[in-house]
């Protein structure tokens, strides 16, 4: 049974990782056209802000079914330094999410009908965080399949 719900957490926790990154691929032209047409109101302000919510929810969620899947297959014991470290990468996406991305859209949506230029600097910053944080999901990606590919 333990077996069966380890799977079922892993499975879980590359749909949620899945569907961070997929959101996330967009987000930083979405927030760039929101900041072009300088309207914090439209509809693509409203879509880009839903993508910023769920991509918070997802975050998360990758880390806690990370963390799950990882002690219903035998806890830190049983799992190599690939595993610790993703953990680790998995943690420090989730603060890239809330600390650069998160922070940078409330900022776009406080300052572009405002001021544009702070605006487009928290363009920036949340661009920047986006790509931090697809590449440490891609970081992870690879260690997760250190020990398939014998590495570890």
């Amino acid at each position: 049974m333990l077996f069966f719900l380890k799977w079922v957490l892993v499975i879980l926790h590359v749909i949620t990782a899945s569907a961070w990154f997929g959101l996330g691929l967009l987000l930083p032209r979405q927030a760039r056209s929101v900041v072009d047409t300088g309207a914090s109101s439209s509809a693509l302000a409203t879509l880009t802000g839903r993508s910023v919510y769920l991509m918070n929810i997802f975050a998360v969620l990758t880390f806690i079914l990370g963390l799950l899947s990882l002690f219903a297959g035998g806890g830190f014991d049983v799992y190599g330094w690939p595993y610790h470290t993703s953990i680790t990468l998995i943690l420090l996406l989730v603060l890239a999410q809330f600390f650069l991305i998160r922070r940078s859209w409330s900022m776009i949506t406080s300052t572009v009908d405002t001021d544009t230029d702070a605006a487009r600097d928290a363009v920036t910053r949340l661009t920047m965080g986006t790509g931090i944080g697809h590449l440490l999901w891609l970081a992870t990606l690879i260690l997760m399949f250190f020990r398939r590919m014998g590495l570890s």
